[in-house]
């Protein structure tokens, strides 16, 4: 048996050109679109203000439990209780205390969203790193 275009089975497999029809009559979407814009490049200041940006509102908004836009140290302490139970944990309430302390460096006992950032910024300390231009190269070619 010879293969050839009028074989059923050939023709499952490579299609047919219609008879009088072309691609442009067909009306095939292709339309062309700009390619997605890459956002913005950030600088590492702006990556690590938005970290603690970010930071200070989760704080807030999970440890401010009277929406009085300030954060107690028994509300602090609350919310850390409240996530240890979440994670599965027990409460270290001497560990929660040096966080605290830390946190309110002036002891008046409650902090504003400002104060509470610049708490974390002395807490947790964080900074941008970067690697050579040679670093993903070895780590392809590294065999483990």
């Amino acid at each position: 048996m010879k293969v050839g275009s009028d074989n059923s089975i050939y023709s499952l497999f490579v299609p047919r050109a219609r008879k009088g029809s072309s691609v442009a009559d067909e009306k095939v979407g292709t339309a062309f679109s700009a390619p997605p814009k890459a956002p913005p490049l950030r600088t590492d200041a702006q990556l690590i203000d938005d970290f603690y940006a970010r930071l200070t509102k989760q704080q807030v908004e999970w440890a401010d439990t009277d929406k009085d836009g300030k954060v107690t140290k028994s509300e602090y302490m609350d919310g850390q209780s409240r996530l240890a139970q979440l994670d599965g944990r027990p409460f270290d309430s001497v560990t929660s205390e040096g966080h605290w302390a830390k946190l309110d460096a002036t002891g008046k006992g409650w902090l504003n969203k400002d104060e509470l950032r610049e708490g974390l910024e002395r807490m947790l300390p964080v900074g941008v790193g970067h690697l050579d231009a040679g670093y993903a190269e070895r780590l392809r070619t590294r065999q483990a």
